[in-house]
């Protein structure tokens, strides 16, 4: 457009181009600042997510330092909700474990909520261990929840199979209390610590077994006499520090070379088992049964009286003879046993002299007629 001034001379009408411009640089300037704005919220959303994996890598680190520590597998169930709930927040779960025989799944450690956990279940129960991998329900409303959940069901599931060298321990479940929690994040971050637990757990009961074989023995499942030796060391300086009495009685299967040379020596070891469980059903907890050597076992009791130690070997010998053993469907007989009973301090205060206390009343017991208890003189 031309424009003549007041002093007649013409120029072009620049008003609305200005404007165009301006308004061009304002909504650039605005889109920068939108970019700006969104560019700081992601990296937020970055610097949020890398403080939080960041955390999670130090609980991992936390989790794995805790369970190598623990000695066994009872320390190792009552730190794990401790360890592994934070890293999973807002959400209930727990640890459950294949039992020894492969038809049961029982939990060891839950935490938060525990509406949803049945006490016992079976493997075929759970998608997670069906499939071998990971089982995750993110709609509470799906037909296909593991079946040993209580229904109704919140949020979403999560099942991982905890497994070592090629075989499945158990599983470890979560539960979200709101659908969107278990993220594809925190689903990873849950099949790492199923491999910690798992990794630990295995190693926990190699150790447990290994333990177990060394300190026991496996025909009667009792302690062995190392065992026994060092238990009545320990237990006759408690008694002497704590100015209490301990019982020890020693006992021997009368004509037991008769089993093995009538029956077998098949026989021979199933009365031996079957007298293993009766004085493991006879004895209280802190009682301490081993078999000593051979047809030869010794009891240990702690805090218990001469009275009560020889009242105690008479239990055992009546009900040694109401066990009715059996192979291949013929009965063995009846069993006697012959028992010898000691005292600290009474009978002597060191574990030789003990020792050979309840020994000497056992030799009474079997020159006096078999079949008795005989008390150290």
């Amino acid at each position: 457009m031309l424009v003549v001034g007041s002093g007649g001379i013409l120029s072009f009408g620049l008003i609305p181009l200005a404007g165009t411009g301006i308004n061009r640089h304002i909504k650039r300037q605005k889109q920068v600042e939108a970019d700006l704005v969104n560019s700081e919220k992601k990296l937020k959303l970055w610097v949020d997510e890398l403080e939080e994996r960041n955390n999670e890598i130090s609980q991992l680190a936390e989790l794995s330092d805790v369970l190598q520590a623990c000695f066994t597998l009872e320390e190792a169930y009552i730190a794990l909700p401790e360890l592994v709930s934070p890293l999973f927040p807002n959400t209930s779960g727990g640890v459950f474990l294949i039992s020894e025989s492969k038809t049961l799944v029982e939990p060891v450690a839950t935490w938060k909520d525990d509406y949803a956990y049945l006490n016992l279940f079976t493997p075929t129960e759970c998608w997670a261990l069906r499939r071998g991998r990971p089982y995750f329900l993110k709609d509470s409303q799906s037909p296909l929840h593991c079946q040993h959940l209580h229904p109704p069901l919140k949020g979403q599931t999560l099942c991982v199979p905890m497994m070592a060298q090629g075989e499945a321990l158990g599983i470890l479940q979560l539960i979200a209390f709101e659908t969107g929690q278990l993220t594809s994040t925190k689903q990873l971050l849950a099949n790492t610590v199923a491999e910690y637990i798992a990794i630990t757990l295995a190693n926990l009961k190699l150790r447990e077994t290994l333990k177990n074989q060394s300190i026991r023995d496996p025909l009667t499942s009792l302690f062995n006499r190392r065992y026994m030796e060092e238990s009545l060391e320990r237990e006759v300086k408690r008694a002497e520090r704590k100015e209490q009495s301990l019982g020890l009685i020693m006992l021997d299967v009368d004509h037991f070379k008769r089993f093995n040379d009538t029956y077998g020596h098949v026989a021979g070891d199933i009365v031996l088992r079957e007298l293993g469980q009766l004085f493991k059903s006879m004895i209280r907890g802190s009682d301490i049964a081993c078999r000593y050597g051979g047809e030869e076992f010794m009891l240990l009791l702690p805090e218990a009286s001469l009275q009560i130690t020889q009242l105690r070997a008479e239990q055992i010998r009546i009900g040694a003879k109401h066990l009715n053993l059996q192979h291949h469907r013929q009965p063995l007989g009846a069993v006697s046993l012959s028992l010898g009973v000691a005292s600290f301090p009474r009978h002597g205060n060191t574990t030789e002299t003990l020792i050979r206390a309840a020994d000497a009343a056992l030799t009474l017991a079997k020159a006096t007629g078999r079949d008795l208890v005989a008390v150290a003189e």
